[in-house]
């Protein structure tokens, strides 16, 4: 309480380099180097950094190079010594909880420090952490180990209460991961009135009562990682529990609920040709999906895919701020990366031309707004 603290979001704010006591910073693996070249400048000027978040805690050896000291995994066990120990003089290099966070003792987000500067327009709520599958492109497990927590749903709903948003985010992995707990949450907030989004897996689609609950409570749209039409490539990924047989029938559940499908998928594993991008837009204009995110199998150090790719001598290219989803930076199998960078590009343009637009539109008409708001965002981007 008697620490005075700034948050800069480097997308809406220029960072001042002005002189501070200590500068946090959380980076992601294809923000790595970005945060690097920060820290760097902060500690020329004599400051104090402590570098966290997803890609420090994976390769912390690397980030020390950057940092006085690397917080590794969940901060919130750790952050309080370590400002202790900043105080007096004797921070260690390397600070990790022995045991997960509490859930009932995650403290409420003090939105304030953001003061209306900030590229989320809906309020970011976190219900639940980690993730009960084991998928080998995913840094979920790594970073939480073989978790997945809840929050007390009272603690939820009250932070819920306090936010002045119509609409929210689940930051979840998978909001749905445990339907118990998530019917419970989601009968708490349908007096709430709020409109949200969040993410979850297309098993979803077989629960009808968890579909109709997200739906009353305000649930507008899912990120639902269809990754691929091939149950080879799926077993690759340690995704077996979804069936490409089965996407049709529970594409069509979810959409009867009203509720929009931004569906995941990743093209580059070694089931994949050069065929499979062709097959992918045209199944997803068959079924009027909402949104596509197409991304490249993307090997993120800590995961079971760059363990694989690593020793197979595959990986080319180990410049983080690549590691986007956008760039290939792996040797793929049945193709080469020219054409699975150019695949790519060309799903992209295909599903989001405005012929399939149109045709998309009818079973998105629920959400229109979203729907047509969203798919002109992706158009823009990728022109």
């Amino acid at each position: 309480p008697d620490v005075e603290v700034k948050v800069t979001e480097e997308d809406v704010a220029e960072i001042s380099y002005k002189p501070v006591d200590l500068v946090g910073l959380s980076l992601m693996t294809s923000q790595a180097p970005a945060g690097y070249r920060i820290a760097d400048e902060y500690r020329k000027r004599g400051v104090t950094v402590v570098l966290g978040g997803m890609h420090p805690s994976v390769l912390p050896q690397e980030a020390i190079q950057h940092a006085d000291a690397v917080v590794i995994g969940e901060g919130e066990n750790v952050w309080g010594q370590l400002i202790e120990d900043f105080r007096n003089g004797r921070m260690k290099n390397f600070y990790q909880s022995k045991d997960w966070v509490s859930m009932d003792r995650i403290p409420y987000p003090s939105w304030g420090l953001f003061k209306g500067q900030t590229t989320l327009s809906a309020r970011v709520i976190q219900a639940t952490r980690g993730c009960p599958f084991r998928c080998t492109f995913c840094s979920v497990i790594k970073f939480f180990g073989n978790s997945y927590r809840h929050r007390p749903i009272d603690h939820v709903i009250r932070e819920i209460e306090r936010t002045p948003n119509k609409y929210l985010f689940f930051a979840d992995d998978n909001i749905m991961g445990n339907a118990s707990y998530a019917k419970e949450l989601f009968k708490r907030m349908i007096p709430l009135k709020k409109k949200w989004g969040g993410q979850a897996t297309i098993t979803v689609g077989r629960d009808d009562e968890l579909l109709r609950l997200a739906r009353k409570s305000g649930c507008v749209s899912l990120f639902i990682g269809i990754e691929s039409l091939s149950q080879e490539s799926l077993k690759e990924a340690n995704k077996s529990f979804n069936n490409p047989k089965q996407y049709e029938e529970k594409i069509k559940r979810i959409h009867g609920h009203g509720i929009l499908i931004m569906a995941g998928s990743i093209f580059g594993f070694d089931s994949d040709d050069k065929y499979v991008f062709e097959k992918m837009v045209a199944f997803y204009k068959k079924n009027k999906i909402g949104i596509a995110n197409f991304s490249i199998l993307t090997p993120f150090p800590g995961t079971g895919t760059y363990e694989k790719l690593d020793a197979e001598g595959r990986i080319v290219d180990k410049n983080w701020a690549n590691y986007t989803g956008g760039t290939v930076v792996f040797k793929p199998k049945q193709m080469s990366m020219e054409e699975l960078n150019d695949g790519l590009n060309w799903a992209i343009k295909q599903f989001y031309s405005i012929p399939s637009l149109l045709t998309r539109y009818w079973a998105n008409r629920s959400q229109s707004l979203l729907y047509l708001r969203m798919n002109c965002d992706y158009r823009t981007m990728n022109q």
